[in-house]
């Protein structure tokens, strides 16, 4: 641990030194003091301890014993030197994750003393502990299988590393009880009917036009929120009919005035959808209209439209943040305000995602394409829009009955 402080130069500036230790040497046993000063700044002294102590995390100091680790050291040390090729969306996961569910409770647990045992007991703990997840009576199941991942994955290194003999995460158990029923696995979606509606008041909402071919995108090719969010006008190709997902936006770590952008959440998730009539034409007219604005014109020459090309479909068309690429949290809010107006029940934005791959089972598409055109990399995902369509159980046994009467 660094100790921080403030002095003061003879000229009476302020300045910052630092202290660390880093263990003791071997076979002397003498204590191991780093010290450094002249920074401007606590934060930047805060900075070049947390580096120092690092590097002797790395065994670039050899005295460091990695014996007396904390589960928090090490996994400080995994998560920003470790885990270098990965996407970012995944290491926002990950630190979520253990700045929030592993930190708290285990962080101070000594790295090689951390057993099946404990780690049981840490899992159990997390189902159970009142104030934890939405209903405030412990997490999810998913959300704990997750956890169980990102500590998973780390103490895998660490076993490669040879600080610790096995995996501790390996062989635990997840109580039967916890786990999720169909009643709980109960979709949310709107109906035909509904999201015509919903559309219609969007068109007539009075707000920014870009909004109704924002969620068209979503309810008629089942996009996610961040993917709708890093389209570019290149991703549409009006000539096969086809829209290109090739990237996604991480909204959700996106500070003030930062965008982020990264690769599809999975391989699957690049690919290609075709567009339904009606969200082809309009997207068609929303790019007329944004070159139109841009330019003051209708035509405009190759160089003009390879950069408009490579722009994001979706700025500000109008108000104080005109031009402006969408902010993180505008969709939620602009699709709770028109759900409200409209006067439909309320469903998540993702809830959109959800009822295009139903209006898909519904419409006898198989189970197989639905997961290709959502870009699931897991079959089973797409495996719960099997049982909220009975609509196609019952089409499949009519046909069956046919069949017999007719043979």
């Amino acid at each position: 641990m660094a100790s921080i402080r403030q002095y003061q130069l003879k000229n009476g500036a302020k300045r910052w030194e630092f202290q660390v230790y880093l263990g003791r040497e071997t076979g002397t046993g003498k204590q191991i003091n780093k010290h450094q000063q002249g920074f401007k700044t606590e934060e930047d002294a805060k900075l070049a301890a947390k580096q120092m102590e690092l590097q002797a995390l790395k065994s670039e100091y050899d005295y460091h014993d990695t014996k007396k680790y904390t589960m928090a050291e090490y996994l400080d040390f995994w998560i920003n030197d470790l885990k270098q090729d990965v996407k970012e969306g995944t290491l926002i996961g990950h630190r979520y994750n253990i700045k929030h569910y592993i930190k708290p409770y285990i962080g101070k647990y000594p790295l090689t003393k951390y057993d099946l045992r404990a780690h049981q007991k840490f899992i159990h703990k997390l189902f159970t502990t009142k104030g934890l997840g939405r209903s405030k009576e412990g997490l999810s199941w998913n959300t704990v299988k997750l956890i169980n991942a990102t500590l998973g994955t780390a103490l895998k290194k660490a076993v490669k590393l040879g600080y610790i003999d096995k995996n501790p995460t390996v062989g635990v158990e997840f109580p039967r009880k916890y786990r999720p029923t169909l009643k709980d696995k109960k979709l949310h979606y709107w109906s035909a009917d509904q999201v015509d509606k919903f559309l219609e008041t969007a068109e007539h909402d009075g707000g920014d036009p870009m909004w109704y071919l924002f969620f068209l995108i979503i309810f008629d090719a089942g996009l996610r929120v961040g993917e709708v969010m890093a389209l570019k006008w290149s991703d549409f190709d009006f000539k096969t009919g086809n829209l290109n997902i090739e990237r996604e936006r991480l909204y959700r770590a996106e500070k003030p005035g930062q965008i982020a952008i990264d690769s599809t959440k999975t391989m699957a998730g690049t690919r290609q959808v075709p567009m339904t009539e009606r969200l082809m034409e309009t997207a068609k007219d929303f790019k007329q209209d944004c070159i139109s604005r841009r330019y003051n014109d209708d035509i405009i020459d190759l160089n003009e439209r390879e950069e408009f090309n490579q722009d994001f479909v979706f700025r500000y068309t109008r108000g104080s943040g005109k031009g402006h690429v969408v902010r993180s949290r505008a969709p939620k809010t602009a699709f709770d305000r028109i759900t409200h107006k409209a006067g439909l029940p309320h469903i998540r934005i993702h809830d959109g995602r959800h009822t295009n791959a139903v209006r898909l089972r519904q419409s006898g598409v198989s189970l197989d394409d639905i997961g290709d055109l959502l870009g699931h990399k897991d079959p089973s995902t797409t495996k719960i829009y099997a049982e909220v369509t009975p609509l196609v159980k019952e089409k499949a046994i009519q046909k069956l009955d046919d069949f017999l009467k007719n043979n």
